[in-house]
């Protein structure tokens, strides 16, 4: 096991990747410390159904968590920013989903971007619960990395590997994390496209809480909400990829295109 992952994951691996054609293009967004593979399922369900998909890489991410610890929330949005802005680039009509900090900016980019047609919030994270976050404004200096525990919420606990997540995440990172969701938490009421969150029943990174509260801050006047209960925090890799995939996607066919 190296400081890169818990998976193998070449740096080709890591790469950002485009899937599919057409004129609707959807952005695909990974979570912290993790790499676009997390959102494979996704990218091949919309490329198989008329779509353009494209998964960036997000500033420190896929290198080495030294490089993490020289990032921030100001840095993921701009990768993010651009990445849309490749996309439109290529597509008439776009939209946006995204894995855990991936949701979070997805939902930045929706309450920031009015190209943004459409927003799917995977495990989107507006707060962590933990006592230690507290201390990190004072601590995050004396100590420089957190170290994941090796408990896993998956169901499938092997699906882990396919996170490919960083093993020593900065907690300067950590803290523009937390710093970051305060900011969308903000956002929230600018949101107006069509939203859909969806929630692992099994997460124990983000409180499920989190779902209930961007569906009911957003503007949205067509908004929903989808719980998978077996699928933890992972739930892009978990026991319901499949239907996870499938759900994004067709939120995706429904609302990004001309008719809308």
């Amino acid at each position: 096991m190296t400081d890169r992952e818990y998976g193998d994951l070449s740096a080709e691996a890591a790469q950002p990747y485009w899937l599919g054609q057409g004129d609707r293009g959807v952005l695909l967004l990974h979570g912290f410390a993790g790499t676009p593979p997390e959102m494979r399922n996704l990218a091949e369900w919309l490329a198989e159904h008329g779509f353009l998909a494209y998964a960036p890489l997000l500033a420190g991410h896929g290198t080495t968590p030294e490089l993490m610890a020289l990032t921030g929330g100001e840095d993921w949005m701009s990768s993010a920013g651009e990445a849309l802005d490749e996309l439109l680039g290529r597509c008439r009509w776009v939209g946006v989903a995204g894995q855990s900090m991936g949701g979070t900016l997805a939902l930045h980019l929706a309450a920031t971007r009015p190209e943004v047609r459409a927003v799917v919030s995977q495990a989107g994270m507006l707060w962590l619960h933990d006592w230690r976050l507290h201390l990190l404004p004072l601590l995050h200096r004396l100590v420089p990395w957190e170290m994941p525990s090796g408990e896993v919420d998956l169901y499938h606990q092997e699906a882990v590997h396919d996170l490919h997540s960083y093993r020593r995440r900065p907690t300067s990172a950590i803290l523009e994390l937390v710093r970051l969701g305060r900011l969308v938490h903000r956002e929230l009421a600018a949101i107006v496209q069509p939203l859909l969150v969806l929630q692992g029943g099994r997460d124990g990174v983000v409180e499920p809480a989190n779902a209930d509260e961007i569906l009911a801050r957003a503007s949205s006047s067509i908004r929903a909400l989808r719980r998978f209960e077996r699928s933890g925090h992972g739930m892009s890799v978990d026991v319901d990829k499949a239907e996870v995939a499938a759900a994004a996607g067709r939120w995706m066919e429904r609302f990004v295109g001309p008719g809308e």
